[in-house]
């Protein structure tokens, strides 16, 4: 291309995205958008080319949410689009910032039943922020711009722009434009009296967190709040990494598989606040505990969408811009800005120690509950069980994840997709920085292998670590050659029971003893690994589980830990 001549407005796309900060496109290419594959070429953005469009989508949600950048997609027309679309319905009930170009037809062919047609609007409009379509090539680097900022305004989630094929290689009289400011409100001094007062008044007040608006000094603020405050905490489902699990009065994570204190803390508070989350069915238990308390909801959602129950306050505001109220506004402690933008502040207090010099004694109610989820989250590999004898030729989990918790680092990347093998990590792998936890919260199948690549590309430094069942696995097992491509050093465990678990349990429940289109008949993972280009070891005895973890975890690269598990076990023991 003559670089002196206006540049195509593909080329535009790819330039305007430079200038938000994008690291990363994941894509399948095609053939409706090659002028955009085109201006990759000369780029800094790394084109991360990926086997299905649902993969690529799924890598996009879980860059968006460890980075705040919205994660990027890129696909073709027709089968493209209604591939990706996993991905897209996983960012919108996550909150999590997206945006997916889409090929199109040429503008003439539209309307004419022309090969791979859609109607972009109609697949999209529902589960999509706002969906685009590039009619114009001048207004290339308005559209991405207008799409990065909708993507991570208010409640974040996806946004779909189409792209003509013929209107991408037209040349384009536009500029790169500047991101847009995203303006987000500080609380009122006196929002945070009247929390601080509905706190005082309490005396069972829980705070729940959720979210992706955390960093650690957004972390290390709230853990010395909710300490100094006598709050319990409650990590919301699948976005509970806002805090360190360590500080003391973190009391559990609510949804699928939440411990039981953790329902009991959430069922008998007085006072509910929720940060960068809202009250939902799967926080409840389907709205059946905790959902008549004083409520109070902070985040940047003016409409509180999808939150259930009473209203009692809202602060409309970010957690990071509310984390930084409570140390100005609060009068406790204070910050100054340097020259540079970064926050000046004095060491907070340590919220994990109980000897810390400036430590709140925390409520008997919250030490207790405390005792209680330590009960739990200890793996009960000693305790007997009706199914220990018939589970003995299987590799018992329970025991596998003492190794996987002592093996993987603190700092790990932790991924999964839906399914009930995800539990085990939940319940047994703690987090202490975000983000550290990656799932999906509509309960996606085939999210966790995508995931851990995206993980493993935006922190190379950090382990990452998959728990996968086998259903959920072969969803978008395919990805493994993505990982070996790029170089992503992940460490998966594939928990084979031969069976869709969670929907089998559904079924011995409502149907028992007629359980029928469950049933699986698997390939050997390890040897599929291997065939990728990655380390696979097949485990069938709990006790060879330790050796084969350590070999996966210390290889550098794709690894894969293929265990044979009982069909009848579904979750861990309880203590």
């Amino acid at each position: 291309m003559d670089t002196s001549a206006s540049p195509s407005a593909g080329h535009l796309i790819v330039e305007e995205l430079e200038a938000h900060g994008v690291r990363r496109a994941y894509l399948v290419p095609g053939e409706s958008y090659l002028d955009v594959i085109d201006g990759l070429h000369d780029s800094s953005i790394v084109p991360v080319v990926c086997r299905q469009e649902g993969g690529a989508s799924y890598m996009a949600v879980a860059e968006g949410r460890m980075t705040g950048i919205p994660g990027i997609a890129m696909v073709t027309r027709g089968p493209g689009a209604a591939n990706v679309k996993v991905g897209i319905h996983t960012a919108h009930q996550d909150a999590t910032p997206l945006v997916v170009f889409v090929g199109l037809i040429p503008t003439d062919h539209r309307d004419r039943e022309a090969f791979q047609e859609f109607d972009l609007h109609g697949w999209f409009a529902t589960t999509a922020k706002k969906v685009l379509t590039l009619d114009d090539p001048d207004k290339a680097a308005e559209v991405v711009a207008d799409a990065m900022h909708t993507a991570v305004t208010g409640r974040p989630g996806p946004v779909v722009i189409g792209l003509p094929e013929d209107v991408l290689v037209r040349p384009s009289a536009g500029t790169v434009l500047p991101p847009r400011v995203h303006g987000s409100a500080s609380p009122y001094a006196g929002d945070v009296t009247e929390l601080r007062a509905r706190i005082t008044a309490a005396d069972r007040p829980v705070l729940i967190i959720g979210g992706e608006d955390w960093s650690a000094a957004t972390s290390r603020r709230i853990a010395q709040w909710s300490r100094d405050r006598g709050l319990g905490v409650l990590g919301t489902f699948r976005a509970y990494d806002g805090i360190d699990h360590d500080c003391p009065n973190f009391l559990g994570i609510l949804g699928f598989g939440a411990a039981p204190v953790a329902k009991q803390t959430l069922a008998e508070a007085d006072l509910h606040i929720f940060l960068g989350c809202v009250r939902t069915d799967v926080a409840t238990n389907g709205f059946s505990i905790g959902t008549d308390q004083r409520t109070v909801v902070i985040g940047p959602d003016p409409d509180a969408h999808g939150h259930f129950g009473r209203l009692d306050q809202h602060i409309v505001t970010s957690v990071s811009r509310f984390a930084q109220a409570l140390f100005t506004e609060d009068g406790t402690r204070t910050y100054s800005v340097s020259s540079d933008g970064s926050i000046d502040e004095p060491p907070l207090g340590d919220a994990l120690s109980e000897a810390a010099p400036d430590a709140v004694p925390l409520p008997d109610w919250v030490v207790k509950a405390r005792a209680e989820l330590d009960d739990w989250r200890q793996p009960q590999v000693d305790a007997p069980t009706d199914w220990s004898a018939a589970s003995a030729g299987y590799v018992d989990m329970d025991e596998a994840f003492v190794h996987v918790r002592d093996l993987l680092p603190d700092d790990a990347i932790v991924t999964y997709g839906a399914g009930n093998f995800s539990g085990w990590a939940t319940r047994f792998l703690p987090t202490h920085a975000f983000p550290s936890a990656l799932g999906p919260r509509n309960g996606s199948m085939g999210f966790g292998l995508p995931a851990a690549v995206a993980a493993g590309l935006v922190h190379p430094e950090r382990a990452v670590f998959c728990i996968a069942g086998d259903g959920d696995f072969l969803m978008n097992g395919q990805e493994m050659a993505t990982a070996v491509q790029y170089g992503a050093n992940i460490t998966i465990v594939v928990n084979d029971n031969a069976v869709y678990g969670t929907i089998r349990g559904h079924q011995d429940r409502e149907y028992p003893g007629r359980a029928t289109a469950t049933a699986l008949v698997n390939p050997d993972f390890a040897a599929m690994a291997t065939a990728f280009g990655g380390l696979g070891i097949r485990v069938e005895r709990t006790e060879d589980f330790r050796d084969a973890f350590a070999r996966a975890v210390e290889h550098e690269g794709l690894s894969l830990v293929h265990c044979l598990t009982d069909p009848d076990v579904r979750g861990a023991r309880l203590p």
